[in-house]
Order: C-alpha cells, then sequence, then structure tokens
C-alpha cells in the first residue's frame, strides 16, 4: 500500500480538511499518515488516527528573541522529520494548514518528494505563501485567493462526508438558532448571544457551542451549551439559522449548507481573512448572508445581531434561490494530484 503523509495542525479547520482529505484517499488505495502539532485540538481530532504530533512554532511574531527560539526549533524539528519522512516514504505529502506544515513539507521536498498546498483562506498565510513557491500545486477554495500567485489551482475547500446538502423546510412554530465561534468558542460571540438568550422570545431555541472551559450554569428556556459540536452534521440539520465565525472550513461547509448565515468574522485574524472569507462567499451565495461589524464594541455588535435575525425572521429568508451542486474538493485534489506524481 502506498503512504502519503497529510499535515495540519491548530485549528478545526486546518485540521478537519486534513481529515477530509485523508478519508477520501484511504478509499482511493492509500495509507495515510498525519503529521500535527503539540495543541488541544491537534490531539483532540486526530485521537484515531495514524499521527505524528511534533512541534513546530509560528515565525509571524515582532518579538526578535522569541522568532530566534522559534526557528531554532523548527530547525530541530526539521531535521527529525526529515529522517521520519525517509522511513515512511511517502509517494506525495499534502500541507493542510497551520505551522507543522512548514518543516514537513520542506522536509519532504528536500528528500525529492513532490509537495502540496491546500490553502482554505481568501487570504493566504505565512506559512503557505512560502510553501507555495515548492508546492507542485497550490489548490485554493477561493478565485482570487491572495498571497498565492504560482501552481494555482481552483478545486474548493475539502469537507467532511457527512456533512450534505440536505432539503431546507421552513420553521413553522419554533426557530433554532446555532452558533458557533470556531472549534474553541470565542468570547465576543459567547457574550452577545447570552445576553439574546436572555432577551429573545419563547419560540427561539438556541444551540450554543461555546469553546472548551467555557461551559457555565445557566438556566435559560430553550438555550443549551456545548463544549464542542462532535455531531455538526445533526446541528446544520437542526439550525434554521446559523450564527459563526468566518473560517475557510466553516465558510466552505455553509456554502454547502445554505442556510441563513450570520457571520461575525475573528477580529484578530491574520491579515482579516475572516472578512475576505465571509465577502467572497456573500457575494456568489444564493441564499441570506448577513456580515457584522467585527470590529464594533459589544452594545452595538449585539444591535446589529438583532438586526440581522430580525430580517431573516420577518421576510422568511430560509430558503435558497437555487439548489447548487457542491464540488467534491477532496477528489478534485487527489485525482489532480496522482496525474501529476502518476500514482
Amino acid at each position: 500500500m502506498k503512504n502519503i503523509i497529510i499535515a495540519a495542525g491548530g485549528t478545526g479547520g486546518h485540521i478537519n480538511a486534513a481529515l477530509s482529505l485523508g478519508e477520501y484517499a484511504k478509499s482511493q488505495g492509500y495509507n495515510i499518515v498525519f503529521f500535527s502539532g503539540k495543541r488541544h485540538l491537534d490531539y483532540k481530532l486526530f485521537e484515531n488516527e495514524d499521527v505524528l504530533h511534533i512541534d513546530a512554532k509560528p515565525l509571524r511574531t515582532k518579538n526578535p528573541v522569541k522568532l530566534f527560539i522559534n526557528i531554532t526549533l523548527n530547525i530541530i524539528t526539521f531535521i527529525k522529520l526529515y529522517f521520519e519522512i525517509i522511513k515512511i516514504n511517502p509517494v506525495f505529502v499534502i500541507g493542510c494548514g497551520g505551522y507543522v506544515c512548514g518543516p514537513t513539507l520542506l522536509a519532504a521536498w528536500l528528500n525529492f518528494k513532490k509537495v502540496f498546498v491546500v490553502e482554505q483562506n481568501a487570504i493566504a498565510g505565512l506559512t503557505n505563501k512560502l510553501l507555495s513557491k515548492i508546492s507542485e500545486k497550490n489548490f485554493v477554495a477561493f478565485k482570487n485567493t491572495k498571497g498565492i500567485e504560482k501552481n494555482v489551482f481552483v478545486s474548493g475547500n475539502p469537507i467532511r462526508s457527512e456533512i450534505k446538502y440536505q432539503e431546507i423546510i421552513k420553521p413553522q412554530n419554533n426557530i433554532n438558532i446555532l452558533v458557533f465561534g470556531g472549534s474553541l468558542g470565542a468570547s465576543q460571540i459567547n457574550d452577545i448571544v447570552l445576553r439574546y438568550a436572555k432577551e429573545k422570545k419563547d419560540n427561539v431555541h438556541i444551540r450554543h457551542q461555546v469553546g472548551k472551559d467555557n461551559i457555565k450554569k445557566i438556566d435559560i428556556d430553550n438555550y443549551e451549551q456545548l463544549e464542542y459540536l462532535d455531531n455538526i452534521a445533526e446541528d446544520y440539520a437542526w439550525a434554521n439559522i446559523i450564527i459563526s465565525r468566518a473560517g475557510a472550513s466553516t465558510v466552505t461547509e455553509l456554502e454547502l449548507i445554505q442556510k441563513p448565515v450570520i457571520f461575525i468574522p475573528y477580529p484578530n485574524a491574520v491579515d482579516n481573512h475572516q472578512e475576505y472569507n465571509a465577502k467572497s462567499m456573500q457575494e456568489t451565495s444564493n441564499f441570506c448572508v448577513h456580515i457584522l461589524n467585527q470590529k464594533l464594541n459589544s452594545d452595538n455588535l449585539y444591535s446589529e445581531l438583532i438586526k440581522a435575525i430580525d430580517d431573516i425572521v420577518s421576510s422568511e429568508k430560509y430558503l435558497p434561490s437555487e439548489v447548487k451542486k457542491p464540488i467534491n474538493a477532496n477528489e478534485v485534489i487527489i485525482k489532480e494530484i496522482q496525474k501529476i506524481c502518476m500514482v
């Protein structure tokens, strides 16, 4: 059986893209070895996989001492990975995002292995900008992805097979609102949604993913807090309205689900890429998409949230104008790589 390495770490978006690609690649007869980091989600989401956890560090910092330390640690990690890749002998290596992709893809490239980058955001991060120079093909989700100019292939984003479009039915009585702020939660979203939960109408039900260590004992009717959305496909099916950040994988999943969404992009995202992700989707969407100004103070952001929810409910904007057929990015990416690698 032919081995391939898929590297990803740090966020649920990067990791779920890697898991999704790995799932499809397995169905094509490959043996998958995942390379990831040592953060909470790196362990949680890869716990049932063949995974090597490595100590990779970020290079985007203004502290020269920290930068020097991180470069040194990455060099040590790189040397270990160089020999690990010789041992595994992959037919190709894919990077799906995160610090771990830097030393992994560089070590593979210096081992004369073909490497590929999957960039999920509308603005490429520093690691992928650098890796795109050595990548055989750079797979992007958005047509006008900034920061990657060489060997670009628009593939869409890999998403999990269990997430599928389901026929949408207008709510008759209760309105279900699904809220999540990324895999680790988001205090900005948590605060205004909790305020809304206390003031909402009786027919509004809220399922709220608040993130690790943010669960609170709150006695509010029809309001549920969760640490992590373990059954996201079921949650999407349940929801009539979705409130979320605008990470690349989330945007891609919601583009497939085609239900009304209210984006609150992460205000501290590198290069403000979440706002670009949301705007790229809004420009091409066939359903209701609101983008709130993430830089507003809590009171003003709360007011904007109320307006967006009221607009959807009062105008009954629950259905897409037409159902779009999704692209299977997993199949597109693996087949394109097979053409290049002849494996």
